[in-house]
């Protein structure tokens, strides 16, 4: 007996159903949010540029209502790089950079103990620090920069090891830290400072986050409160590197500079916070800020 042309074994209609099943199951992989096992979503891949609209992930413990008080002073957040190439020296020799960079904060804790020292009574000063490899860890909190905070800071940066390297550089996620740190002040200036000596090499790109900083993007604002991160200033500092690697970010906003060794990295650190200092100073004296 001759089978009919028209007929398909029934073998073949279960394997091409089961295929359509497991195409089903898949999609939701591919098209927004991802099932998690326990149920929910996972968080969704983040946006392959910038302009995709990337969102500050910032900590639930976030407070919101910090963000709205400006209280005449300075908060400066530092993130020091400490990747695996920081153990190396610089091209123009010496100690390896980290320790370099450790001595060059300890000069600068004189510089911002004369700022303090110079500045109006009812002026504040507040410094944090964090490390970043490739993840952003805190050194020391934001303080205020009196007596106490002082002796803190200076104790801390004088450690070559509070700055020991290894691992990869996430810029962009120390960056992100910075400025949450920043946006939770209290103060009507805040300043984060980047000192690399290489290319972002894990985490959120450092274009992503300052698109973010700028368009005021992030998980913490509310329409009661909103939490308004453009008027930061960032800055990173190239150490041992081509400044030019971090050029095209100044189209976000950023100042870019470079320093080859621990004088001169001291000594762009003192100017950056100086010029950033003067620019609180200026409209209290009665002047006109500065650029």
């Amino acid at each position: 007996m001759r089978k009919s042309r028209g007929a398909v074994p029934l073998l073949a209609l279960v394997m091409v159903g089961a295929a359509a099943l497991f195409a089903i199951r898949l999609l939701p992989w591919g098209t927004g949010s991802r099932p998690s096992p326990a149920g929910g979503n996972l968080p969704q891949s983040p946006p392959r540029s910038a302009e995709d609209g990337y969102v500050l992930a910032f900590d639930e413990s976030f407070v919101p209502q910090l963000a709205s008080r400006d209280d005449l002073g300075i908060s400066v957040v530092l993130a020091v790089d400490v990747s695996g190439s920081m153990s190396g020296s610089p091209a123009g020799g010496g100690s390896p950079k980290y320790m370099q960079a450790a001595t060059a904060f300890s000069q600068v804790v004189d510089v911002l103990e004369r700022l303090v020292r110079d500045s109006p009574k009812d002026q504040v000063l507040k410094v944090g620090v964090l490390k970043f490899n490739a993840e952003a860890t805190p050194v020391m909190p934001l303080t205020e920069l009196d007596a106490t905070g002082l002796r803190k800071l200076r104790a801390l940066v004088r450690d070559p090891d509070t700055f020991y390297p290894g691992g990869n550089t996430a810029i962009g996620g120390a960056l992100e830290r910075s400025v949450e740190w920043l946006a939770q002040s209290g103060t009507i200036l805040r300043s984060a400072i980047i000192v690399t000596d290489g290319e972002n090499t894990a985490g959120i790109k450092p274009s992503w986050v300052l698109s973010a900083v700028y368009g005021n993007r992030n998980s913490a604002s509310t329409e009661e409160y909103p939490v308004v991160t453009n008027s930061t200033l960032v800055s990173f500092i190239g150490f041992d590197v081509d400044a030019g690697k971090f050029t095209p970010l100044e189209k976000y906003g950023a100042r870019v500079t470079a320093a080859a060794d621990q004088a001169q990295l001291a000594s762009v650190l003192s100017n950056l916070l100086e010029a950033d200092i003067t620019k609180l100073e200026a409209p209290t004296l009665g002047g006109d800020a500065a650029p």
